[in-house]
């Protein structure tokens, strides 16, 4: 009796645990989908207003790469997640009606690399928002 409410309120914690990081991730992928393509729609007036100098130009392009890169892992990660939560209902499946204890906490390769992506479309943001913010300075002290 003690065992199987002990079982039921640890998948209720992990229920509401991959609730929140599904509910993380999908601000993530929002935010980062938003201020992209916001940045885009910056672009044409900031380029018209930098002062372009050999510095500037390299700033634009590690700016428009990180972002590209970071737009690409994000909708990439859209993919292989969607083909990791397919495959980690098979581990489910052996779990809850085969009985398979040890499939509790596997996960999909698919899963795996849906993760490595959402870290590393964070990361390309993260260095993305870096130079766009040293772009705005090197804008404003050149301004006056």
């Amino acid at each position: 009796m003690l065992e199987d409410n002990k079982q039921e309120l640890y998948e209720k914690y992990m229920k509401e645990i991959n609730d929140r990081i599904k509910s993380n991730q999908e601000a993530q992928d929002k935010m980062i989908l938003a201020v992209s393509v916001a940045f885009l729609g910056l672009m044409p007036f900031l380029l018209d207003k930098l002062p372009i100098t050999c510095g500037t130009k390299i700033l634009i392009i590690l700016v428009l790469i990180c972002n590209a890169l970071s737009l690409i892992t994000t909708l990439l990660s859209f993919y292989i997640c969607s083909k990791g939560n397919k495959a980690d209902i098979q581990y489910a499946t052996e779990y809850y009606l085969n009985n398979k204890q040890d499939s509790l906490n596997k996960q999909s390769r698919w899963t795996k690399i849906g993760i490595y992506l959402n870290s590393c479309s964070l990361i390309l943001f993260a260095l993305f928002l870096i130079l766009f913010v040293i772009i705005l300075i090197n804008y404003f002290i050149n301004k006056g």
